[in-house]
């Protein structure tokens, strides 16, 4: 999900006037100077100089040479195209950066939702029953892309630079990204975006402009995922937001074990659209057939930290 710091407003203010690359490079390199990452820097030195002459190719992830720090760093990817982003995600990695070269992550623990287990909140079924937003898909990813990307809060450092625009815009053109979009009249007022890689769903971002838009957005892709036979929703770091959609903490292995199995699966290439029979406000996640978690994961998940522990601990830092 997009993240965002805070910081004095008057700063932030001061550097949304500068051009993008150097405020990216002021407040990417205060990100990396607050105190609780400091650790991180010596590791992520070595790793900067063993990548060095792998930075000019596309690299893959080596998930046998991950660091715990910063947990779950695994490597450049250098300047990957489309199929090089796919065949990381299946390898159970993202891409991500907020500064320096683009880099590979696989944390310890990862946020996913079993579709059997979602939550619908009340309100967001009302907004399904009334009508009030209309909802689409593919209509307009890359708006939906740039709105997770704009500056919240009082600082306006992203994860979504310019070089994850131009690799999210060629996979959606080429069929493998997509977005959900929730208008107001002729107005987008939330939305979501992400990856599919044969029947896994990796969310990328969301955002919302009105009260439980992008509740509503992410309903409506979870209930198109369970119909057309996708395995699980990946929400990458551990948040409580993600919490109360439905999402749980699994293990790294078994992470990897699922886009092992399912990744490689036939998936649905191409634009998608929304279909009108699944934008009901009945939907019953375990009644509604499906893969569910103990078809994914025989047994559940061996994950032996709940949400409020993780949230407790160091979070994972991407950078």
């Amino acid at each position: 999900m997009a993240m965002t710091l805070g910081s004095e407003p008057r700063l932030a203010q001061l550097l949304r006037g500068t051009p993008y690359p150097v405020r990216q490079a002021l407040l990417g390199t205060a990100y990396l100077l607050v105190p609780r990452r400091l650790p991180n820097l010596v590791p992520l030195a070595f790793l900067t100089l063993r990548g060095l002459p792998t930075l000019r190719r596309p690299s893959l992830p080596d998930l046998a040479r991950i660091l715990d720090r910063p947990d779950g760093l695994c490597g450049f990817a250098g300047p990957i195209g489309v199929a090089e982003l796919l065949e990381g995600y299946r390898r159970g990695a993202f891409v991500m950066s907020h500064i320096g070269p683009l880099k590979w992550w696989a944390p310890r623990h990862r946020m996913v939702l079993f579709f059997d287990q979602a939550r619908i909140e009340k309100g967001t079924r009302r907004l399904l029953r009334n009508g009030k937003y209309r909802v689409t898909m593919d209509a307009a990813f890359d708006a939906v892309v740039s709105a997770c990307a704009a500056p919240r809060g009082s600082n306006p450092l992203t994860w979504i630079t310019p070089r994850i625009k131009s690799l999210f815009r060629r996979a959606h053109q080429e069929g493998h990204a997509h977005s959900v979009e929730v208008w107001d009249g002729e107005r987008l007022v939330a939305g979501a975006y992400g990856l599919a890689v044969g029947r896994v769903f990796f969310t990328e971002s969301q955002f919302h402009a009105v009260r439980d838009g992008s509740k509503l957005a992410f309903a409506v892709l979870n209930r198109h995922l369970q119909a057309w036979g996708f395995a699980l929703n990946d929400g990458k770091h551990v948040t409580r937001y993600l919490a109360d959609c439905g999402m749980q903490p699994i293990t790294r292995t078994e992470f990897s074990s699922a886009t092992e199995t399912f990744g490689f699966s036939p998936g649905r290439v191409g634009r998608w659209q929304v279909e009108p029979g699944l934008l009901d406000g009945g939907w019953e996640p375990g009644e509604s057939g499906g893969l569910t978690l103990q078809d994914v994961l025989p047994g559940g998940s061996q994950c032996p930290f709940s949400v409020t522990d993780l949230l407790a601990q160091e979070r994972s830092n991407t950078w």
